[in-house]
Order: C-alpha cells, then structure tokens, then sequence
C-alpha cells in the first residue's frame, strides 16, 4: 500500500500520536526470485524508486518476516567524506496484523469444484491462520457473521456451512445444447460485438452437429438469439460479484494495517465492468487491500473456457475457438494491480492458499520523501526497480497526494483493534445499489492496456491505465482550486456522483455546464455521470470539451479512447490516441491502447506497426513485448488456412519466430507474466 505517513522521531516508545512534520510515501514491495520464493536480504541500495520518472532517495525501510519488522540500514558511508554520521535508524513499527478475506464467488464456480476449494479453504484456516490474525468468510455476496472475527472456528464454521450453486454448471450445460457454442467468449463475441467471423464459425459447427437443421433455412437467427440469451445471464451474476467486490474494498478500509481478499473463481463477465474494476482498484488502494486470485478450474482443460490452451482450430481454418476469452481477464487485472496475483493452471488448492499467506508475511516498506512534496490531490505514478539481475518486484503503481492527517506511531491498543475487527463489513445484498459507489452502474469495453487473449498464450489481465474516475476529477479540479471552489450547482453534482446518484449527478452537472465559466472538471465529471448511464455520446462530448479546454490532461484522451470503443467508433478512438501521441511521444499506456484497439478493429498489422513504436520508443517496457508477441500471434492464427489441394495447413512462420522472440524479450526483462509468455513460447515452437 502506498500512503502517506508523518516522518519524525520516535520521543518514546510509549507515545501514541506525533503531528505533520515532513511527508514521507511509504510503498509495500515484494521482491521474489525465479522459483517465486521472497528475497531477502535486500538493501535499500538495492532498489530504486521512481516517481513520475524521477528517482527518489530512499531514506527508510523496513523489512516484514513473518511476525516481525525489522529495520534495514542504509549501506555505511566512507568516514573519509567528512560529513556527519548518519542518525540512529528509527525504531520500527510494530508487526501488522494479517487480515485474511476468502470470497467464494459462487455463481461463478462449478458444483464440482466447489467441494475441494472448500477443503483447501479448510486446511489453509486451519495451518496458516495463527493467533493475532483476523479474517472474514463471503459466500457469493454474504459474509458470514457480517463481520470480520478473529474466531478461527467460526471462519471453519462458515466455509464448512457453504453451498455451491448450480449457475455455472448450468450455464455450462446450455453451451452444449443445439446450436452448440464453444464458450462464453464466443456468445459475448456474436451478442456484443457483432464478429461476423466467429459467428459463422458458429453457425458451420451448428450445421456440422446437425446437417438436416441446415437444409431449409440458416441456423444464424438461432445462434444470435442463443448468445443473446447467454450475455443475459452473465450480466446480473458478474454485477453481483463486482458489487460484491466494490463493498469489500471499501469496507475493509476501516481495520488497520494490510487486508488481503482471496477471490476464489473461474471468472466473469467483464466486457460491460471495466469501469467498475477500476474503482475497486482505486478503493483497494485508499483501504491498502490486496487481491489474489485463485481459478477454481485447476487443470481441469475440460472446461470450454480455459483460454491458455492452444483452442482446437475450426475446420474452415479461423481463428481458435477460444482465442477472443476475457474472463480470466477481470480476476487477473484485480490481482496484479492491487499487488497480488493470479494463480492458474493447479489443482492444489491448499498449497495455493498456503503461498499466498506465505507472500503477504513477507515483504520490504521502502519510505521516501517525493521531491515535489505538493498536497494538491493529483495522482502521481511510482516505478519500483530492485538492481539484481533476475528478480521480480511487485509494488502498487502510485498514489494520491493528499495532505496526511495525524498518525499514530504505536499499535492501537488490543481493545480498539477487536472493535475494529467486530466492525461489519458485509458485502450488499445483490440488490442493494445504495451502497454502491458512483460508477457501480457504469458500463465499459476492456480498458485498452493489453490486448484480447490469443490462442496459445495466457490472458493478462488489462492494465489500469490511470486511477478510479473521482481521483482523476480531483486532480483536473485541483488545477482550478479545488471542488469546493466551483459552483454551488457542481459540487452538488459532485457529492450526488460520489453517492452513487447518476441520475441527480447528470442533472446537477448538466445544469452546472449551461454557466459558460464552468471549469473543465465540471464537463469531466459530467461525462463519467453520463458514462456510467449508457449515454456514451454524451459522455463523449463532454470529455471532447475538456480535451479543448486542457489539452494537457493526459487522462481525458484515454477516457475518450474508453467511450468511443464503447461506441464502436474505433476511428474516433484512434484519432484520440494518435493526439495524445502527438502530445506525448513515447507514452506506453497511449501506444499500448492504441495498438489494443488496432487488434479490436482487426488491424493487425497496424497494431503491430504501434507496438514495435513502442518497443523503440522504451527498449526497458515489458509489457510492450507481451502485446506485440500477442498480436503477431494473433495475425499468425488469421492468416493460417487449409489447402485441400496440398492437404496441409498454410501459415506465415515468421510471425511465429516473431512472437516467439517478443515473448523472450519479455521474459528476460521480466514482469508478473513470466510464466504466462513462457507457456505461450512453448506452444509456438511445437507449432514450428
């Protein structure tokens, strides 16, 4: 968790609160090796911290072990120098207590699973939840108790008390049904997106099943109608999960210290919640919550939806089956940026669950004092680097510069922390939008970071291109003086948006606007009202406003590029990049949601043009690599077609040995998709 803390010195070991002195951020860091295993041992020397690119001097850290927190000191300096001998480090604080949440996402895991996720939930409570540790139980939307509890035999209780439900498998059963579909990801791409290609892959594999159906008329009408009906019932169970998400991000905010939720699930439906990942993201970052996610398939490669296998190719040569899958996609983004990560692709559950409890015991607390030490609300992005060769480093991407309020320098006493921990925070009920926050109804395509799974590669998660929606309204009003500078009308608006009221919020910022000297925030809030109500032209508009009105705000581009995907106005979108391209040569997360929506669009070859730009423009950008090795995979699977007449498959091998090398440079570089680009090589050359 990245937050802001009071830097001074420690008067004695019995005192409580100290005020403001000098602002110090304090970033949690994991480091591990190839084997996944914590480093230790690191120095502050070790490491180097960016800040909007510029590096930061390190002046404390910690390291957590376990149960105890110990200082690390700077590396000595020469006595010849002649400058004064550093001070005595600080005492450090004392150990953090662990905070353990398991969400069953119920509606989004197979009868048969649900029974051995239960029994490694069981042997995890039992081996690894030790005295000091607080946890809390949330089957689909309900925590058990409506409460966090420290009570080991009551979380034993709940998770043993659990019932799966028959939503997944019956969703399941009825892909099989005539017209057969091949898996969500196909229903989602025929009923949103209108692929007129994966359709008619479709529609032959229902006129293969059963040619006498396919005699007097096309089974096309029937398909869509199938898929439609499908989206229908993924919508209302991933809106139960994020709701369900969105509570426990907020909620846990009120226990101190690190809180970590394990999200047990096969994925959801994520296409129309982009919006929605991101505030968690951003409420999980206020709340210092991390989110692991464990995939209750296991290696069952059984299931229709695992898209991390090479998809059996349809017989007319089209891309796999599988190669458009976004489930894993919502799961995954959480994950990674909050700090956790995913776990795939094994059937021990418990071992799993053992590694996560292992990886939130250990980690460093690097603290630094940022060179522009401004409380003006905007969001700034950190970069954390360790100097050995081979490690990974896994740390949150930034944080919010608000002013710090009084701190306390010691444990809260044992009697606050049980009434901390007694605190309900229950998920809402599935139909309970007032606890909502204000974009729990916003709808919106994949954030254009990381482009669709391909066929024989693991599906990153998208990565959060900017802060929740009421960061980046604070920022743009900071520049203005503030949201309480501004008129009566907008920040009413303002507060009825933050309260989850759209529809109060578009009026009140509709009327705001009609004032000519209406700041641009005023239109920016606007258009994430606008947003969140299916009014995408409007949204855009808005947003098109404050791109004229401060052209220097990077993150209304990206918002534009959001909307007007959301539209299918791909053009627009790309026109908006290309600006802030213009703008910002180099800037990866524009390249990266340039060439995404390139690969949309089906302009591979443009896609890749934005990538390899990408690629050049930062050598060092990992995930540059993993898109462009995606996308020449992509173009390969495209491209490949069957010769009847050569009775073989024909196909452009250099994209192969192209994706290849862009995955090994993405490995040698390093990042969380390690073994995902490792998997995806090793299908490639069996391909060659």
């Amino acid at each position: 968790m990245v937050f802001f803390v009071s830097f001074v010195s420690f008067v004695s070991a019995q005192q409580q609160t100290f005020r403001t002195s000098t602002l110090l951020v304090e970033v949690d860091t994991i480091v591990t090796d190839s084997k996944g295993q914590f480093v230790a041992g690191l120095t502050p020397d070790d490491f180097e911290v960016l800040e909007e690119g510029k590096p930061q001097k390190i002046e404390r850290m910690y390291v957590v072990t376990g149960g105890t927190v110990s200082t690390v000191p700077p590396q000595p300096t020469p006595a010849a120098t002649g400058e004064p001998p550093d001070a005595p480090p600080p005492v450090p604080p004392a150990a953090p207590q662990r905070v353990f949440v398991l969400l069953f996402d119920q509606e989004h895991l197979q009868e048969g699973a649900f029974k051995r996720l239960k029994d490694a939930a069981i042997a995890f409570l039992t081996k690894e939840f030790r005295q000091g540790d607080a946890g809390g139980v949330v089957i689909g939307s309900t925590m058990a108790g409506n409460q966090i509890t420290s009570d080991r035999e009551a979380l034993l209780a709940a998770v043993r008390n659990a019932k799966p439900s028959a939503a997944k498998t019956s969703r399941r059963l009825e892909l099989f049904e005539w017209p057969r579909l091949s898996s969500e990801a196909e229903a989602i791409r025929i009923a949103l997106v209108n692929d007129r290609e994966v359709l008619a892959q479709a529609v032959r594999r229902a006129c293969q099943d059963d040619p006498d159906a396919c005699k007097n008329a096309t089974p096309e009408p029937m398909v869509m109608e199938k898929a439609r009906a499908i989206v229908n019932e993924l919508r209302p169970a991933a809106r139960r999960t994020v709701m369900t998400l969105q509570a426990l991000a907020s909620g846990l905010a009120r226990l101190p210290g690190r809180k970590t939720v394990i999200l047990i699930t096969e994925g959801f439906f994520v296409e129309e919640s982009w919006a929605d990942l991101r505030q968690i993201v951003g409420a999980a970052a206020r709340s210092n919550v991390r989110i692991y996610s464990l995939d209750g398939r296991g290696l069952d490669t059984r299931q229709v939806n695992d898209m991390h296998v090479l998809g059996v190719m349809d017989p007319a040569g089209g891309m796999p089956l599988d190669a458009y899958n976004t489930s894993e996609d919502g799961p995954n983004t959480l994950a990674v940026d909050t700090g956790g990560y995913p776990i795939r692709h094994t059937n021990k559950f418990a071992e799993a669950l053992t590694e996560i409890a292992r990886d939130t015991s250990n980690y460093y607390v690097l603290g630094y004092r940022p060179a522009n030490p401004a409380t003006d609300g905007s969001f700034r992005r950190i970069s954390v680097r360790v100097k050995r060769p081979g490690l990974t480093v896994r740390a949150r991407r930034g944080y919010l510069a608000t002013a710090p309020s009084v701190s306390t320098s010691a444990p809260a006493p044992a009697a606050e922390r049980k009434a901390a921990i007694e605190t309900p925070v229950a998920a809402p009920a599935a139909a309970d939008a007032t606890n909502a926050t204000a974009t729990s109804t916003a709808t919106a395509t994949p954030d254009p970071s990381v482009i669709p799974p391909a066929a024989g590669s693991v599906g990153a998660p998208a990565v959060s291109l900017r802060p929740d929606s009421s960061d980046r309204v604070r920022e743009l009003a900071s520049r203005e003086g503030g949201v309480e500078r501004s008129s009566s009308l907008a920040s009413q608006g303002w507060d009825r948006y933050q309260k989850g009221d759209l529809e109060g919020a578009a009026d009140l910022l509709g009327k705001a606007v009609a004032d000519p000297s209406a700041h641009p925030w005023v239109h920016y809030a606007l258009g994430y009202s606008e947003l969140g109500l299916r009014h995408l032209e409007k949204a855009a508009q808005s947003w098109e406003k404050v791109r004229a009105a401060a052209p220097e705000f990077r993150a209304v581009y990206l918002d534009l590029a959001d909307a007007y995907m959301q539209m299918e106005s791909y053009s627009r979108a790309i026109d908006a990049l290309k600006a802030a391209d213009a703008r910002w040569p180099g800037d990866m997360d524009v390249l990266n949601a340039m060439g995404t929506i390139q690969v949309r669009r089906g302009a591979l070859d443009d896609a890749i043009k934005t990538f390899r730009k990408a690629t050049d423009a930062r050598p060092d950008d990992a995930l540059a690599y993993f898109n462009l090795g995606r996308t020449y995979e992509l173009r390969y699977f495209k491209m490949r077609r069957y010769s009847p007449t050569e009775a073989r498959w024909i196909s452009n091998p250099a994209d192969i040995k192209s994706a290849i090398a862009s995955y090994e440079q993405y490995v040698k570089l390093g990042g969380p998709y390690q073994g995902h680009a490792r998997e995806a090589i090793q299908n490639l050359q069996w391909l060659k």
